[in-house]
Parts: structure tokens; C-alpha cells; sequence
């Protein structure tokens, strides 16, 4: 599925068919399935910017959801639904701009947060270490296409002071997702069923 047109507002409506798909999907699976996400894309092309539209979809502080560039690895409880509390139950957000080489990954037991039930990984930078990701990787490609509005983010200013100021501006963006298994692929039908619900104001292109 690939995405276009995509500024600040259709970032959140994205968050939103998200989750709502997840809701959707496990209440008839439980317990829910861990799902990993890959996000691709330049500095400053919003990864930060959907991981805490994502975040608060999920009942967490956007706020509290900034680029673990140094810690590398930032864990947040969701808010439990009266439908589904299952969907999903926590996010673990992580940055690997900075990772120097896999080791540095398995201290973290990053196995683990992908293989827990209920539990979404989040990844910025994922195609550093693209062979240490699961075989069943949600990837996100994030591009930049060239109209003019500013996309706030706070990836560009959580690298290194110097960095502020460099993201593009251009806040739209197109976002590709790429799945495999019948798992994930009835997952995303049921993304772009709720993104049309919502009235999704980008533009959709089926996978």
C-alpha cells in the first residue's frame, strides 16, 4: 500500500486507521500478534513525527515520545480499551541511527519485544541493521516529495544540535508499507478499510 499527498493531518488520520485496524483485526485473535515495524527514510522525513501519532492513537503523551537516539530504547504502556485492550498493550520505540554494530542490538534483547504478543516494536533507521529485523517486518518507507509546507518533527534536532534546521521542507510525504505473511496481509486490507472510513484525505494506492 503506498500512501501520497501525506502532510501533518494525514499522518494522524494514518495513526489512527492504524490502530483502529489492529482493534479491528484482534478481536477475533487473541491474544493479539506482536508486530515489528521497519521505518525507512531521510533525516527529518517524519519517522519521530508517525511514531508519536502512533503513540497517541495509543493513549500515550505524544510529548513523551522523542527519537531514543542515546538511550536507544524507550518502552510506553497503552492506555487499555474497553474493546480491545490487547491492541496493542505496549510500544517500544528504538532508534539505531547511532548503532555501530549488531551486538549493541541483542544487549537490548530485542527478540524479545518483537516476539511478545500484544506488543508493538517500533524501529527508526531499521534498514541500518535490515538482516538483524524479523523475517515478518512491517516496513515503512517514508519518502519526501517536493511541495513546500514545513513538517514539524523532532527527529532532525534529536541527532545533534547541528542538525537543526536540516530536515526538508516539504511536509508532504508518500509512505509505502511493504508485508509478508497472511497475517499482515489482512492486517493492512483492514488499514486501508479504516483509512477510507475516516476519510483519509491523501491518496491510496493498493498494494
Amino acid at each position: 500500500m503506498r500512501l501520497s499527498g501525506v502532510g501533518i493531518e494525514q499522518i494522524a488520520q494514518l495513526a489512527d486507521a492504524l490502530i483502529a485496524a489492529e482493534r479491528c483485526v484482534t478481536l477475533t485473535q487473541q491474544p493479539a500478534p506482536p508486530r515489528c515495524f521497519g521505518f525507512v527514510g531521510t533525516l527529518g522525513a517524519g519517522k519521530t513525527r508517525l511514531c508519536q501519532e502512533i503513540a497517541r492513537a495509543c493513549g500515550v503523551d505524544p510529548s513523551e515520545v522523542t527519537s531514543p537516539t542515546f538511550t536507544l530504547l524507550k518502552s510506553y504502556q497503552c492506555a487499555d480499551q474497553a474493546d480491545s485492550p490487547q491492541a496493542p498493550q505496549r510500544l517500544h520505540h528504538l532508534d539505531w541511527y547511532r548503532i555501530t554494530d549488531e551486538d549493541e542490538l541483542w544487549e537490548l534483547g530485542i527478540d524479545e519485544l518483537w516476539e511478545t504478543p500484544g506488543d508493538w516494536t517500533l524501529i527508526e533507521w531499521a534498514d541500518r541493521f535490515k538482516e538483524a529485523m524479523p523475517s515478518d517486518t512491517i516496513w515503512v518507507q517514508i519518502g519526501v516529495t517536493d511541495q513546500t509546507e514545513i513538517l514539524a518533527s523532532s527527529e532532525a534536532t534529536s541527532i545533534t544540535e547541528s542538525n537543526v534546521g536540516s530536515e526538508h521542507d516539504a511536509s508532504y510525504r508518500e509512505i509505502e508499507f511493504r508485508v509478508t505473511g497472511r497475517e499482515h496481509l489482512r492486517w493492512l486490507d483492514e488499514v486501508q478499510t479504516q483509512l477510507n472510513r475516516i476519510g483519509f484525505t491523501g491518496t491510496i494506492e493498493p498494494a
